[in-house]
């Protein structure tokens, strides 16, 4: 899952949401040193991957994407699972627009900024500046993100890379029963967190 889907599916809790932000960029037994329920966050963004690595929507999508995106083809599901979120945002999320929700997460995120790995630090102020979660829900958008993964991608790998040709790969697959099929995905994926993120927002035993 991208980074929109990780933000929306943290719940109310600040750690939790930074930990969830900062997830791909700790490693290994590394949550270990950070405060308790930002440990929970970088946990809960990992069990998060591996359902959605799993789900057989998920599998399903990277299959149809994967004549046009190749080896890709899972990124390419990751961006476009969150072009539809964005784009959908207040019937499929239920957390207001997309404007309010990401000015939300983003206030919340500035202010635990030097917590961040550095990774993460220059991730989020790119993610501010180009007005990246919002734009997500914009083919034109999307497209720019797309084609300066390819620029970094193409770099670290040494050869072309098709994240540009994202929405032709989605339109040969059929963009509406992507789409549909995504909402279904989602439902499954909040079921899961809701389990995950029970022990965050259960009450305090009485003794």
């Amino acid at each position: 899952m991208n980074y929109l889907a990780h933000l929306v599916l943290s719940g109310d809790d600040s750690d939790v949401l930074l930990g969830n932000f900062i997830g791909d960029a700790v490693k290994g037994r590394d949550h270990l040193g950070y405060p308790s329920k930002v440990a929970e966050g970088i946990h809960l963004h990992r069990k998060i991957d591996s359902f959605a690595d799993h789900h057989p929507t998920a599998l399903k999508a990277r299959a149809q994407l994967r004549p046009v995106l190749g080896r890709f083809s899972a990124v390419g599901v990751d961006l476009i699972y969150d072009h539809f979120l964005s784009s959908d945002f207040e019937s499929i999320a239920g957390q207001g627009s997309i404007d309010e929700f990401v000015g939300r997460a983003q206030v919340s995120l500035q202010s635990r900024i030097e917590d961040m790995p550095l990774r993460s630090q220059r991730f989020f102020q790119a993610m501010v500046d180009h007005h990246w979660l919002v734009g997500y829900g914009s083919e034109e958008e999307m497209t720019k993100v797309c084609r300066a993964m390819d620029e970094r991608l193409s770099r670290r790998f040494g050869l072309e890379t098709p994240l540009k040709h994202l929405f032709d790969a989605v339109a040969s697959a059929g963009y509406e029963e992507m789409r549909a099929d995504f909402h279904s995905f989602w439902n499954d994926m909040e079921s899961h967190c809701n389990d995950q993120l029970m022990p965050l927002n259960a009450p305090a035993s009485v003794v």
